[in-house]
């Protein structure tokens, strides 16, 4: 995969994990997404199956109605059991050692490191959530836009450190799908997402291995 392909793959994970829409439906429909994630889904170890949700098998309109429920079931803040996509919600609070307050140990808060470390991020180059995502600025699309601009711009080691350290918890998000029954539209979405970001993980480190001097 190219950095342009990385850019790409990332821009249409966001849009696959963001709140259904017409544009959403439009990029599936266009049937090209499947054709270029085929073979590196094999690659990574993945089965072809992985894409079978991504060509509807009822009418557009059905289909989006019916991922626009699914969406609201699993992740809507509105009563009962949800998942969350965001990942200051995954870790401690904070890992402050000084930290005093009785929760800073404690799980399934927003606003902890992840989300202050992004939000400085976001402030020293100038960018602006988006009203649907203010207060949540480690929200997995946020990440995943932000992880398709760095392949832009980024050198590897900072991309990579990125990966390592506002998305090491994906694994759990794919057990939170698992336990909650999610349609097998995200559970593969975010299963090929796991793919990719591992297969990063291990081209990190070939090319670390492969650079190292040898005595």
């Amino acid at each position: 995969m190219t950095n342009q392909d990385k850019e790409a793959f990332c821009a249409f994970m966001a849009s696959l994990l963001a709140p259904p829409d017409e544009a959403m439906l439009k990029t599936i429909q266009q049937g090209e997404v499947a054709f270029f994630l085929e073979d590196y889904i094999q690659a990574w170890g993945g089965s072809p199956e992985l894409l079978s949700e991504f060509s509807p098998k009822f009418s557009p309109q059905v289909f989006l109605s019916a991922m626009q429920k699914e969406y609201h079931r699993l992740f809507s803040s509105l009563g009962g059991e949800k998942i969350s996509l965001v990942e200051s919600t995954y870790k401690p609070w904070t890992s402050e050692a000084h930290c005093a307050l009785p929760f800073a140990r404690e799980k399934g808060l927003l606003q902890g490191d992840s989300a202050l470390h992004l939000s400085a991020i976001f402030r020293q180059l100038s960018l602006e959530i988006s009203e649907e995502y203010m207060g949540r600025p480690d929200h997995l699309v946020i990440e995943l836009e932000f992880l398709s601009s760095l392949y832009q711009v980024a050198k590897d080691e900072q991309i990579q450190g990125f990966i390592e350290d506002h998305l090491d918890w994906i694994p759990d998000l794919k057990e939170e799908f698992i336990r909650l029954h999610a349609h097998p539209f995200y559970k593969n979405a975010i299963e090929i997402l796991a793919l990719f970001l591992e297969n990063e993980k291990k081209g990190r480190k070939a090319r670390y291995h492969g650079s190292k001097k040898i005595h």
